[in-house]
């Protein structure tokens, strides 16, 4: 990898995305009016490794998909150069989905309409998430022909005036299973960012399309008709992303308890992350109230590379520790080390004594502080086991 530019650390954290398929999965009937099971679930595993290895190989080569190499050293996090790096690894699978959806089946060959394909307009990047620019085509289909696909009817490696014909002979199965995908994807709606709606502001304003979950190969594209999407709104957005199964049983374990104890719930994803948190009420949580527990798919710390297999990680709402150091002593240690394990050096607002948010407490004689800008300043990879100490450190802690 090269670790040299902001586009190889993102194109990992797209590699990661992908989400895994689970041993097994519904498959609707629609998905099997040309094939049998047995053909469509090799031919979406195919089609999952694919997505994968393309973004491992963006972050290993970044310069051969003319991605842009903006210096780690030369830009900080959240710089415009940072952001359009994140964006840039979905440009293959993006010019991709343009070619599907805008192409009809032709025995085992796809023809796009030239003229649909040159009329797409991308909605705004605040509606989708996503920046559907695509830029350097030359250079995206140049490499998309390394991995199988045929493109004719380009000159130069670049769309003219006529149709252009997509053909995948070592596997004409899998390049069928992908049109279906993006068609699904495309005619399917999703509400993007439901957290920043205004009081009176319709939903269906931020209706778009699920290219976000094309982008990502996500096995539940296959569930439903091609009409229909019912997944996605609640634990199972952060339960399918991550990548081991003690995380997922975590989710569902943890959800489950916070549910029956009267809370209520938002996606709330953050930094490239999804999340999903937890409110004590309706009304709190549509005042924008700050949530009690939130799960999040992964840590936002963008400076170290995270290669481990397990990301989620559980944040808690704690105001007061002194309120919680008596419960504390009768905790496991691994609840301990929760609050013990390191302490932040804090930011400039921490210096200047201008901090609203970071806390400060003292366990065992030894002083301990908390960054809380962006975040509460509990957050850390849970245990299962540990749940109902997390709820309770919240009750006991959770108000100043």
């Amino acid at each position: 990898m090269s670790e040299e530019y902001w586009v190889s650390t993102w194109a990992k954290r797209r590699q990661d995305e992908v989400i895994r398929p689970p041993a097994d999965y519904i498959i609707h009937s629609d998905f099997l009016r040309s094939m049998n099971e047995f053909e469509v679930r090799p031919a979406f595993l195919q089609i999952n490794t694919l997505f994968q290895n393309i973004y491992n190989d963006i972050a290993w080569q970044p310069e051969e998909f003319g991605m842009p190499l903006h210096l780690k050293n030369e830009y900080r996090v959240f710089s415009k150069e940072w952001q359009d790096a994140g964006q840039a690894p979905y440009r293959p699978f993006i010019l991709l989905y343009n070619l599907l959806v805008c192409s009809e089946v032709n025995s085992s060959e796809l023809v796009v309409s030239i003229e649909k394909f040159k009329a797409i307009r991308p909605p705004p990047k605040y509606l989708s998430g996503i920046d559907q620019k695509i830029k350097r085509q030359n250079f995206l289909f140049n490499k998309l022909a390394d991995y199988g696909f045929i493109f004719d009817g380009l000159k130069n490696n670049k769309p003219v005036n006529n149709d252009i014909t997509i053909s995948y002979p070592d596997h004409p199965a899998m390049l069928q299973l992908l049109k279906l995908l993006a068609d699904k994807a495309y005619s399917t709606k999703t509400i993007h960012n439901a957290r920043s709606l205004k009081p009176n502001e319709d939903p269906q304003q931020r209706s778009v399309d699920r290219l976000c979950d094309f982008l990502c190969c996500h096995f539940r594209l296959l569930q439903d008709d091609m009409t229909t999407a019912n997944y996605g709104n609640g634990i199972d957005d952060v339960a399918d992303r991550v990548h081991s199964e003690v995380e997922k049983e975590f989710c569902y374990k943890m959800d489950e308890m916070l549910i029956s104890k009267g809370f209520v719930f938002e996606l709330y994803g953050g930094v490239e992350c999804h999340g999903i948190a937890y409110y004590h009420s309706e009304k709190e949580m549509q005042a924008k109230k700050p949530y009690s527990f939130r799960m999040i798919t992964r840590d936002m710390d963008f400076v170290q590379i995270d290669d481990e297999i397990e990301k989620m990680r559980l944040q808690l709402r704690i105001r007061n520790v002194n309120h919680c150091i008596e419960y504390l002593n009768s905790c496991p240690d691994s609840v301990k080390q929760i609050f013990t394990e390191y302490s932040d050096e804090g930011c400039e607002k921490r210096v200047n004594g201008t901090c609203k948010h970071g806390i400060s407490y003292e366990i065992d004689n030894q002083e301990y502080w908390r960054f809380a800008c962006c975040h509460t300043p509990f957050n850390f990879k849970p245990v299962i086991t540990d749940i109902p100490h997390y709820i309770k450190l919240v009750e006991l802690g959770e108000k100043k």
